[in-house]
């Protein structure tokens, strides 16, 4: 693989399995890499052992060959163990959740090794299924053990690598509206990515429906379903007088062959690709954008956990009236955090401005805390600190900070919460 000076990274981490890409500059698109080398798809195992005489950490399939030898101890479920704070005790030592991830991330990225012996990580993006704030913030924690920090490193949805891989494939393959089927043990996912190309920059949003309720992983296994007829079913109603250029299938759900005859029938007047590692892929073509090797800058990319609005605050400063951004559109909602501090005139007056990106509508959000401590003028500190509770829902938190040793804070709090 040729060493471009720029390591990009994509990581795809699952329950189950995890994957790993990293572009090619050579090829132009990002290779597949393993413990068995590059350009073998087969997934690495989310899996930790170690071993009962040496007290060896292994990982991926050599760890689930050595505990099913009976040779050491297995450690799996670690997304789970960090979701519910679950330690781990082996060998009388407790390991928590990130402690688990730090350690199977540390293992994976070696392999990238074999190929960039000295290179440091450029850019890397991790895609996860689940993008519960607690489990992002955790990856996050996990990478700084290795030393590579947010400025490095992002954590997003598979949704958000489906559109980056979608939107760099060849021009053709999205003059219209682009589908994936994702069938996994969770279940059948359907999403569509449209584009708005009467606005500048065009933006890309992503529609997701989630089908598990009618086809599920385990009717695989059930003789009397005909998984068949149902998928195909599901596929026609949802492709109905849709304009959808192309159709990706991914996910071992779709393992097996049963669905190969029904893909192609989808195929007519349209391009359709089955394959398992899509959103590893998608990170790493995230990751090379994020690097600042762009070439989506005339697109905004939009899914179902980012916000859709613009948000800044109307301050005095500099002797004239200006608007301070506080968050932009196009963020995922669990990564909005921004505090910023203010010094009232006279009213404590808090005037928002929200700008959709979408339908270009601007609205003004004006917020008064009631009954703030009694001070002189200009002696009253106010921390405004904006976050998401979803992608549709803001929350600004106002606290009085007081004024130095003069005015001592109260640490009362107001809370407002606002669509966006």
């Amino acid at each position: 693989m040729d060493t471009p000076g720029k390591l990009i990274v994509g990581y795809d981490l699952c329950e189950d399995f995890t994957q790993i890409s990293c572009f090619s500059y050579k090829r132009q698109e990002p290779v597949t890499i393993s413990p068995a080398g590059e350009e073998d798809y087969s997934p690495i195992p989310t899996v930790l052992c170690i071993k009962q005489e040496t007290k060896q950490w292994l990982f991926g399939e050599e760890a689930v060959i050595c505990a099913a030898a009976g040779e050491g101890i297995r450690i799996d479920s670690i997304l789970s163990k960090i979701i519910t704070g679950e330690e781990t005790v082996i060998f009388d030592q407790k390991f928590t959740g990130v402690m688990l991830l730090e350690k199977f991330l540390r293992k994976t990225l070696m392999l990238i090794k074999n190929y960039f012996p000295t290179e440091p990580i450029t850019q890397l993006v991790v895609t996860v299924r689940d993008t519960q704030p607690a489990l992002v913030e955790k990856i996050y924690q996990a990478l700084s053990m290795l030393g590579i920090d947010k400025d490095r490193a992002v954590v997003m949805g598979h949704a958000g690598a489906y559109l980056y891989y979608a939107l760099s494939q060849e021009r053709s393959l999205w003059l219209n509206d682009v589908g994936l089927f994702d069938f996994n043990r969770q279940g059948l996912s359907y999403y569509q990515i449209s584009f708005n190309r009467r606005v500048k920059p065009i933006v890309a949003s992503l529609a997701k429906k989630d089908l598990t309720d009618h086809l599920s992983y385990d009717m695989l296994d059930k003789k009397e379903v005909d998984v068949g007829y149902i998928f195909k079913t599901l596929a026609d109603t949802l492709l109905f007088k849709q304009i959808v250029s192309t159709l990706y299938f991914t996910g071992i759900g779709f393992e097996g062959g049963w669905a190969e005859k029904i893909i192609q029938s989808l195929c007519t007047g349209r391009r359709a690709f089955l394959g398992q590692n899509l959103y590893t892929k998608g990170a790493c073509y995230a990751a090379k954008e994020l690097s600042g090797d762009r070439k989506l800058e005339d697109y905004i990319l939009l899914n179902d956990e980012m916000i859709t609005s613009s948000i800044g605050i109307r301050l005095y400063a500099d002797a004239k009236m200006t608007e301070v951004p506080l968050t932009e559109a196009a963020i995922p909602w669990y990564e909005v955090n921004k505090s910023i501090e203010v010094i009232p005139e006279d009213e404590a007056e808090i005037e928002l401005v929200i700008k959709n990106i979408i339908t270009r509508e601007v609205l003004r959000e004006r917020l008064v805390p009631s009954h703030l401590p009694e001070r002189p003028k200009r002696m009253t500190r106010l921390e405004i600190n904006l976050t998401c509770t979803s992608s549709s829902e803001a929350k600004i938190t106002v606290t009085d900070r007081g004024f130095g040793a003069f005015y001592p804070e109260t640490g009362r709090v107001w809370e407002f919460l606002l669509e966006i």
